[in-house]
């Protein structure tokens, strides 16, 4: 039976919930640098249940987090209490990890936090993202700068870490902006097995049945 459904296969209360939690719930997300990359899944996949970031799965491509979670990713200040286990309510408020792609060309993910973007070149804002980001989807688009009349693709803008692109995604759930960030070994790690170099930044649950 899919999460939030019930036996007749119609949507039930927890499904609704959990789509108000999407709309503004964070996760944590690692991403290769270059966004149009796409490193090897079931290596990433093995170097997280390595790292025991990952236990068993939820769903497709959806796990629970592992007891190495809570030591790769690093909060700052006091230690916060972390649900790790999916609540009886049926939502999706709780520390859990999914694996996206690859999509055919970089999704581009923001969130309720995220920031107006820069220019990379000028530094001028753009003021108008939000109305510009479903265009910015579409394979081949390019962010215009008003300020000194570039091009750029979405991913290059200047996000301030609060967006992420990528053909190949970790999303690790319910971790709010600023509020933790990924070990210095896990990283590594990627970088090492897969060949290309990692970012990190927080954005919005992702749902990769959305259209693009």
């Amino acid at each position: 039976m899919r999460p939030g459904y019930n036996a007749a296969g119609l949507p039930g209360p927890d499904h609704w919930a959990n789509i108000a939690w999407m709309s503004q719930a964070t996760s944590l997300y690692l991403a290769p640098v270059e966004s149009e990359a796409v490193p090897d899944i079931p290596t990433i996949r093995r170097l997280l249940s390595d790292l025991d970031i990952i236990a068993d799965e939820l769903g497709p491509s959806t796990y629970r987090a592992g007891d190495g979670f809570s030591r790769h990713v690093i909060y700052a200040g006091c230690a916060p209490y972390l649900l790790m286990q999916p609540p009886q309510d049926g939502s999706l408020n709780f520390c859990h990890v999914a694996l996206h792609g690859p999509f055919r060309h970089a999704r581009l993910v923001t969130g309720p936090n995220t920031v107006k973007p820069r220019c990379p070149l000028c530094r001028a804002r753009f003021e108008d993202w939000r109305s510009r980001l479903a265009d910015w989807q579409h394979e081949h688009a390019t962010a215009v700068c008003a300020g000194c009349g570039q091009s750029f693709r979405p991913s290059q803008l200047d996000w301030r870490g609060h967006a992420v692109s990528g053909r190949v995604l970790v999303e690790l759930r319910n971790v709010f902006p600023g509020e933790a960030s990924p070990s210095d070994r896990l990283m590594q790690r990627l970088a090492n097995e897969t060949g290309a170099d990692w970012q990190y930044a927080w954005a919005g649950h992702l749902d990769p049945t959305a259209s693009t």
